[in-house]
C-alpha cells in the first residue's frame, strides 16, 4: 500500500510538472577587487580603525555565481501558481571564500498562488524582507549590509492584496533568535508589513513607474526556554520603520533610496551587524541603557542610475547607519584589534558599466567605506551601580578607519 501510494504521488508531480512552465536562470560571475586596508571580513562594511595604514589585499571571487528557475502554472484561468528557487556559493563572507566552493546558500525557495479575481497573493516559503526591497546598484558582493542598506532573506507566509495602485503586504517570519542563545527558537514569530504606492512615470517613458512605500517588522528575538536564567537580562525586541522610493527622473535616469530607523537589527542586516549579550560588556557605561531600549540606529541610503548611449550605464550613490548615542558599545583601555565596535559607517560609491552583448557586462567601481568609533572606557570608575564600578568613555581615542575599494565585475546572465 505504501509504495502504491507513492507511486502515485511520483505520478501526480511529474503531472503536475509536465503541465507547468519551468524556466532555468542564473549568472556567471567573478568580482576581483584590491583594497588598501582591511575590514572586519571578506565582505564586510566595517573597517578597521587606521585601516588605510595597513597593508592592501587584492581578492577574486566566483562565489555570486548563481543559479535558479522559475515555476508557473496558468492551467486554471482565475489562478496563477509560482514558484522560485534560487540559490549561490557565498553562504559564507569569510577570507576563505575565494573560489566559492566554501558554502551552497539558499536564496529564495517558495510558491506563490494569486487569485486574479481579487488580487489576493497567497506565498509561502523563503523570500526576501518586506523591508528594504531594494538594493543599492552597486557591484559590492556584500550589497553594502550594516552600512545604511536593510535587507536579508527569512522563511515566511505572506499574504499581499492589490487595491488599483495600492498593495498592502503582511507576512509571519522565521524570528531568528540572537548569539548565545543556544539556537533555541523565539515563542513566536516575527511580524512584517509593507504599504505600497505604484503610480505611472509618463514623463519617463511609457513603462515608466514611480514607486514608494512604507514599511515596518516587529520580532521578540528571545528564547523559547522558559527556564533561560538571563531571560530577564536580554534586551527588548527587534523593530523598524522605514520608507523607500524608486522615481524615474527622465527615460534615462532613475533614483532610488531608502530610509529605516529600529533597534536590535543585526538579522536584517542592520545594527552595524552588532549583537549584545547581556553578559558580553558589564563594564560600558551605556550598559543598562541598551538593556532597556536595546541597539538603536538610523540609517539609508540613495542612489542615481543613468543609461549613457553606446550600452554604457553608470551609478554612484551614498548610504550611512549611525548608532544612537546611548546604544555606542565600547572596550576597556587594554583592548585587542578588532574589539573596537564601530558607532557609524558610512559608503559612497561609483560605477561605470559596458554591456558587451544583452547578457554579458563588465563593470568597474571604485568605493569608499569610513567607520567612526567611540573613546574606550577609562580606567578609572567614575561611580558605582548595584555594588559594581561604572565607568565612561573617556578612555584612549580610537582612530576613524577608512578604506577604498576598486572592483572589476563580470556578469554572464543566462535563461
Amino acid at each position: 500500500m505504501i509504495r502504491k501510494n507513492f507511486f502515485i504521488f511520483v505520478l501526480s508531480i511529474c503531472s503536475w510538472a509536465i503541465s507547468a512552465d519551468i524556466s532555468f536562470y542564473g549568472r556567471l560571475e567573478l568580482n576581483a577587487a584590491y583594497e588598501n586596508g582591511n575590514t572586519t571580513g571578506l565582505w564586510t562594511s566595517t573597517v578597521l580603525p587606521k585601516a588605510d595604514t595597513m597593508q592592501g589585499r587584492t581578492t577574486l571571487s566566483a562565489a555570486r555565481t548563481r543559479l535558479g528557475f522559475n515555476i508557473s502554472d496558468t492551467s486554471k484561468s482565475e489562478l496563477e501558481a509560482t514558484g522560485r528557487f534560487e540559490a549561490d556559493f557565498a553562504g559564507s563572507s569569510d577570507f576563505g571564500n575565494y573560489n566559492g566552493s566554501d558554502k551552497f546558500r539558499l536564496r529564495q525557495s517558495y510558491g506563490s498562488v494569486k487569485f486574479k479575481n481579487i488580487g489576493l497573493t497567497f506565498l509561502i516559503g523563503q523570500t526576501d524582507n518586506l523591508m528594504a526591497p531594494y538594493d543599492p546598484p552597486s557591484v559590492n558582493p556584500g550589497s553594502l549590509a550594516g552600512v545604511g542598506n536593510m535587507g536579508n532573506r527569512v522563511p515566511q507566509i505572506r499574504l499581499t492584496q492589490v487595491l488599483g495602485p495600492v498593495d498592502i503586504s503582511v507576512a509571519a517570519t522565521h524570528d531568528r533568535v540572537r548569539d548565545g542563545n543556544d539556537h533555541r527558537p523565539p515563542s513566536s514569530p516575527g511580524v512584517q508589513g509593507r504599504l505600497g504606492l505604484k503610480l505611472p512615470a509618463a514623463w519617463a517613458g511609457e513603462k515608466a513607474n514611480i514607486a514608494t512605500g512604507i514599511t515596518g517588522h516587529y520580532a521578540k528575538e528571545e528564547s523559547a526556554e522558559q527556564n533561560d536564567k538571563h531571560r530577564e537580562k536580554r534586551g527588548p525586541a527587534s523593530w523598524s520603520l522605514g520608507l523607500d522610493l524608486s522615481l524615474p527622473v527622465i527615460s534615462i535616469l532613475t533614483f532610488t533610496g531608502e530610509f529605516f530607523m529600529g533597534q536590535n537589527l543585526r538579522n536584517y542586516d542592520a545594527s552595524l551587524g552588532l549583537h549584545l549579550l547581556s553578559n558580553k560588556y558589564p563594564d560600558d557605561p551605556n550598559y543598562d541603557n541598551i538593556l532597556e531600549h536595546g541597539i538603536q540606529s538610523i540609517g539609508g541610503w540613495g542612489a542615481i542610475e543613468i543609461k549613457f548611449p553606446a550600452d554604457f550605464s553608470g551609478a554612484t550613490g551614498i548610504g550611512m547607519e549611525v548608532l544612537d548615542d546611548g546604544s555606542v558599545i565600547s572596550v576597556k583601555p587594554v583592548a585587542k584589534p578588532g574589539d573596537d565596535k564601530p558607532k557609524s559607517n558610512m559608503f559612497a560609491f561609483a560605477n561605470l558599466g559596458y554591456n558587451f552583448t544583452s547578457t554579458t557586462k563588465l563593470t568597474f567601481e571604485y568605493l569608499r567605506l569610513a567607520s567612526s568609533y567611540p573613546n574606550r572606557i577609562g580606567e578609572e570608575p567614575i561611580g558605582t551601580r548595584k555594588g559594581e564600578p561604572v565607568f565612561a568613555l573617556n578612555g584612549p581615542k580610537v582612530d576613524s578607519g577608512n578604506l577604498s575599494r576598486y572592483e572589476l565585475n563580470f556578469r554572464y546572465n543566462f535563461k
